[in-house]
Order: structure tokens, then sequence, then C-alpha cells
């Protein structure tokens, strides 16, 4: 996208926001994102309205990874929009500790403007999901990953742990579109793993859920990249609230999520060998395997369904507008 077009769609979306305020008069806005951020405080005629930002990851890394330091205006736009929203915004509520210390080091946001909690799921809708048809036929046992083909979710990790897998018999399947699905298509047929490998593209949530509970485990090999650290990841708290294992990188936010060899097991990222054994443990010892996803399911329903993300949400809104919290 060049620097015009997105002034163009900031500038869209500032409008659209005006009217909005002008015609509900909110008592709060929440913002997921630091553009929806920017353009409500550049709409903003007085303080009277808190604003309420949640943080799901740096806006500019992202970009970075797109490419966005080749385009230095856009950059600079992408900067100044991180720069309105970090000092603009009253109350920050971060989805990993990452995320909030990301503010508190690079923005200088102070630590009692910024609460953290997790992304949540309905548990109960996907379970229900969980039931439905599988969108492609299985006929092996298999290990799920859900993720898009870009270098930060690490994908080419779990396709050459496949090499190190002990049961020939074991598939993977990977469930997601991306810059890069030819380039491993590639890689898994020059390993001599086409036929272990299948490349299913993007699939909508409802069928994705099935493919879950179908799986052996679920595979989030996520990489450091750019500056990019893997947050909080859907893909393990729908699996823990599915009971299927989830594997994942130790990073980030993922390691918030899943409490090692208890509700998941977390493993060394760019390490295939390291995930071939977690792989290994899963399928080997069926007790085990049912531990783990006994009490996936019992924190899943405890710290990640929507009933306790709604009460903590809902509190800070009554402490801002008590002014018990900055905003």
């Amino acid at each position: 996208m060049t620097s015009g077009a997105f002034l163009s769609m900031l500038r869209s979306l500032r409008n659209h926001v005006s009217s909005c305020v002008a015609s509900s008069r909110p008592d709060i806005i929440h913002c997921h994102d630091v553009y929806a951020s920017s353009a409500v405080i550049s709409i903003a005629t007085d303080n009277s309205i808190p604003i309420l930002q949640t943080v799901h990851g740096p806006a500019l890394y992202e970009a970075q990874m797109g490419g966005v330091d080749k385009q230095p205006c856009l950059r600079e736009i992408i900067i100044q929009c991180e720069r309105d929203a970090f000092q603009g915004v009253g109350h920050y509520i971060c989805v990993d500790s990452g995320q909030a210390q990301i503010l508190k080091d690079d923005y200088y946001v102070p630590n009692d403007r910024i609460s953290v909690i997790f992304n949540c799921i309905d548990v109960d809708e996907v379970r229900c999901l969980a039931n439905g048809h599988l969108p492609v036929p299985v006929c092996r046992p298999f290990f799920l990953v859900p993720r898009r083909l870009v270098v930060k979710n690490g994908v080419r990790y779990a396709i050459e742990a496949m090499l190190h897998v002990h049961d020939p018999a074991i598939e993977l399947i990977v469930a997601g579109n991306g810059p890069l699905r030819v380039e491993l298509e590639r890689f898994a047929s020059k390993l001599g793993l086409s036929d272990r490998i299948r490349f299913i593209g993007g699939i909508p949530r409802d069928q994705l859920m099935p493919l879950i509970a179908r799986a052996k485990g679920v595979i989030i090999p996520s990489v450091p990249t750019n500056g990019v650290i893997e947050a909080t990841s859907l893909a393990v708290t729908e699996s823990m609230a599915i009971g299927t294992v989830p594997i994942a990188s130790r990073i980030g936010g993922l390691v918030e999520l899943i409490d090692n060899e208890n509700t998941g097991l977390l493993i060394s990222p760019a390490d295939p060998k390291e995930l071939a054994r977690a792989m290994d443990s899963v399928i080997s010892d069926d007790n085990y395997r049912k531990c783990l996803v006994k009490a996936a399911k019992a924190k899943a329903e405890r710290d990640y369904s929507v009933h306790p993300w709604l009460t903590k949400i809902i509190s800070i809104y009554n402490a801002m507008l008590r002014d018990e919290v900055a905003s």
C-alpha cells in the first residue's frame, strides 16, 4: 500500500469514527489498534470520553515484516500513529506481558495505565464447532499446523520435524495460506516428505475446529522475526478448550498461555528435533496425553473463556468511569 492510499484510509476511518461518536455519544471508546486510537484522538474535542486500547502487537514491527522499511513515508505515518496512540490513550489492555513491556520500554507508558488480560474464546461455541464435519478426508493420525504461511510462524520447522518423528504413519496438515506456500511445498518435497505433509490452504473457522479436535496435537512453531515475537494465540487456547494438546515455541505470550508439561508442551523455537520429540511423546503415551488434555480443558474454562474475560473488561470500564484507573 502506498503512503497516499494509507492516508486516505486513515481519513476515511477518522470520518467514520467522528460520525459514530457524534451519533452515539459513548461513555467509553475501546479501540483495538493504534490506527483506531489515533483516529479517535484526532477527532476528540475534549477529554470527557475515556479512551481504552487493547494492544495486540506493535504496528511498526508487523509492518516491517511486510517490507515497510522500503517505504519511508509510509513507515513514518505508522510511527506517528503509534506515538499518537501511546501518548493520547488513557488506559491499555495488553494481551500478554510482552506487549506491556514494549509499552513501558519503547513508549514510556507508566505501569498504572496498563492492564494485562489474555484474549478469550467462547469455550462452548468452540466445542460445539469441533463436532462438525472434517473439511478434508483423513485416513492417518495427524498433527495440525493452523498458521498463516509467513516467516514468523515458523512452519518450515514443523515440516522439518517430520523427518525425526518416529512413527512413519503420522501426517502433518498445514491449514493456512500466505506468501511462503510455494516455497514451503518445495521444501517438503526436497525433504522427501510430500506424501506425509498436506497443505490445505486457508479454511473457515467452523471447518478448522473439527480438524483441531481430530488432531494428535496442534503445533504453533513461531520464531522471533524482525522484532516481532508471538503474542497470545487463539489456536492454542482453542485447542486447549477442545481437548487437543498444544505444542508451541517457548517465546512471547505462548509461555504465558501454556503451563509446560501440564497443559501443553513448550519447545525451543527453530528446533525441529526437539519439536519431533514433543510430538513423539504425545503419540507414544496415551495416559500422558490424557493428563495434558484434562488440565488444558480446565485451564481454558477457568482462564480463557469469555465470561472471566468479560468480567475483567467491565471492571476496567467501571474503574475508568469512576476515575479509579488512568483514563
